[in-house]
């Protein structure tokens, strides 16, 4: 069984730093940012929608916030989901 509150904080502290990585690199090579992703994404020309400027710190901060909430729910829900189904077996 496992600790849904530990895992779910331990999977939102991972993602945290990796959107802060992220973020920082698309500061310093945002062509670079978007190259990894037109290469995740096949069949779609990502130029049309790429941004020009830059994001606010208020942008980043509500991305990081919501993001962080989003996993910590999915997170908390999938090991409740998983530690029901291994109790039935």
């Amino acid at each position: 069984m496992l600790n849904a509150k530990a895992f779910s904080s331990a999977a939102t502290l991972i993602t945290a730093v990796f959107y802060i990585v992220c973020a920082t690199i698309s500061f310093i090579a945002p062509d670079f940012v978007s190259g990894i992703a037109s290469s995740w994404i096949h069949s779609l020309n990502l130029e049309a929608i790429k941004m020009r400027g830059q994001l606010s710190v208020g942008t980043l901060a509500y991305g990081l916030i919501t993001i962080s909430v989003l996993t910590w729910i999915t997170s908390f829900a999938f090991v409740e989901l998983y530690n029901r189904l291994a109790k039935g077996n």
